[in-house]
């Protein structure tokens, strides 16, 4: 899909989050869709398609775990252990497949954005960064203090994703929750970038 023809989509994305997510995880999606766009712009990235992307980041984030694992499992992959304890984790490849088999979007970009912002994406595909990055920068977050937002949207895209990445994964681990492999895999990937 062409992002010219992304609007009619985007507005489609926009009437069913207003409609379906709470107040709050509505108004995260929009900030993300914005802080996405905007980063897309900074990096030469396609700003329709960040802001979709953004938008659709956390389409199917309030549905019931039942259903979050049925949507998840029309991907081929397979589900882990996280997700297992934790179904709510696959919303986002839930997401990525409305988007394919209710939205008709083919798989790409846009749908790998959406599905790797939960644990990061270990191809380091630039709008999956932007949009993991976006997700957990947006103003409304209080995981990330004001400081460390205003360093990190000083650096280019494989730095700042890596300082977020470190940051996420420090933060879990203080928590005692496990870290995906998928996020190791990526921050190994990045480090090697960024060195």
């Amino acid at each position: 899909m062409l992002h010219e023809t992304l609007a009619p989509l985007a507005e489609a994305v926009h009437s069913r989050i207003r409609d379906t997510l709470s107040p709050g995880r509505y108004e995260h999606s929009l900030r993300v869709a914005r802080l996405s766009g905007d980063l897309c712009d900074r990096f030469s990235l396609d700003h329709a398609s960040g802001y979709l992307a953004g938008l659709a980041h956390d389409l199917c984030k309030e549905l019931p775990k039942e259903a979050l694992m049925a949507l998840a499992a029309r991907d081929g992959r397979e589900i882990g252990t996280i997700e297992t304890k934790k179904p709510a984790l696959l919303h986002g490849r839930a997401a990525a497949m409305v988007l394919v088999h209710e939205y008709g979007m083919e798989e790409g970009e846009i749908t790998g954005a959406v599905r790797h912002h939960t644990f990061g994406d270990p191809a380091l595909d630039p709008l999956s960064l932007v949009v993991y990055v976006a997700d957990k920068l947006e103003p409304g977050r209080d995981q990330f203090p004001e400081e460390f937002r205003e360093l990190v949207f000083g650096m280019e895209l494989y730095p700042m994703t890596l300082a977020v990445l470190d940051h996420s994964i420090a933060y879990l681990e203080s928590r005692g929750k496990l870290v995906s492999d998928e996020s190791r895999r990526m921050r190994d990937a990045l480090a090697k970038e960024v060195s």
